[in-house]
């Protein structure tokens, strides 16, 4: 019995030993390795693909009918995608100009920065309401001007860029008249809003035009399948297939310059998202 005793008292010390060496030398923390992050509107795209090479290669009996059907199912939903994203940032820019003006009624009734921020918070325009929400949480708890420039990497537009450039001189230099320079950056805000909504008009003839013709060209196409078999018979051999992918590949090539063509333009920025991310990231 004292022998078991004396050998779990032994084992106590040598863990107490070890313990107490690996606390003194410390420990190196491996950096965290980020998962490749997958959007959530991938399976059903991908599912979509696949869904359209079968039904395409089945119904037609062409391997081409069913890679440009493929292509064409993927390339779809990124149209709709781009007309949502211009969209967004429309709205993105005019809620800014929007919150520009309340910060600049707020302060021009004696409220500091920080008051200003906390009060608009609830008040703000939906599109950007939780990033004001959490600049006024980032405002209380470290120094204002890395929570402007954490809200400006958040937001990420040429805007609130501006917004914050005033803001934080403000915060840093005690700058006078904020709420003119407030006043001037939000009816530039919708200045550039109501400018990109006349070159959407534009192009959305353009888009219209392009659709068009390619639903046309798609129709007559399915049309002379089914009605005139005939007439699409040199598309069975090896040749006529690799001759319908060249066609098909033409289109879905105008189809991805319509989706590169309505992708918002990125405008040059005030601050540096991806510096900013990475002091953010790194250990203190």
């Amino acid at each position: 019995m004292r022998t078991l005793a004396g050998a779990f008292v032994g084992l106590v010390a040598a863990v107490g030993v070890w313990t107490a060496v690996v606390g003194w030398k410390g420990v190196a923390i491996k950096p965290t390795v980020k998962r490749l992050s997958i959007p959530r509107d991938l399976w059903w795209r991908a599912a979509f693909v696949l869904v359209a090479l079968g039904l395409g290669w089945a119904l037609t009996g062409w391997p081409a009918a069913g890679l440009l059907a493929a292509a064409g199912a993927g390339i779809a939903p990124m149209l709709r995608g781009v007309g949502r994203r211009r969209d967004e940032v429309n709205a993105r820019s005019d809620a800014l100009a929007s919150w520009a003006e309340m910060l600049r009624d707020t302060i021009s009734s004696h409220a500091g920065l920080r008051e200003a921020i906390a009060v608009t918070a609830r008040v703000a325009p939906i599109p950007i309401r939780t990033e004001v929400q959490r600049l006024s949480v980032r405002a209380e708890r470290q120094p204002l001007p890395d929570a402007l420039r954490t809200f400006a990497s958040e937001v990420d537009d040429p805007v609130a860029d501006l917004i914050v450039a005033s803001m934080i001189i403000a915060a840093e230099r005690q700058a006078q008249r904020l709420a003119d320079l407030l006043s001037e950056i939000a009816v530039a805000a919708r200045d550039q809003a109501a400018m990109t909504m006349r070159v959407e008009t534009g192009r959305a003839r353009t888009y219209a035009s392009s659709k068009a013709l390619v639903v046309i060209s798609l129709g007559m196409a399915a049309v002379l399948m089914f009605f005139s078999p005939t007439f699409m018979e040199p598309y069975d051999s090896f040749t006529g297939q690799l001759v319908m992918i060249g066609i098909g590949a033409l289109f879905a090539g105008a189809l991805w310059g319509l989706v590169e063509l309505g992708r918002p333009a990125a405008s040059p920025r005030l601050f540096d998202v991806t510096a900013n991310s990475a002091v953010e990231e790194s250990p203190s």
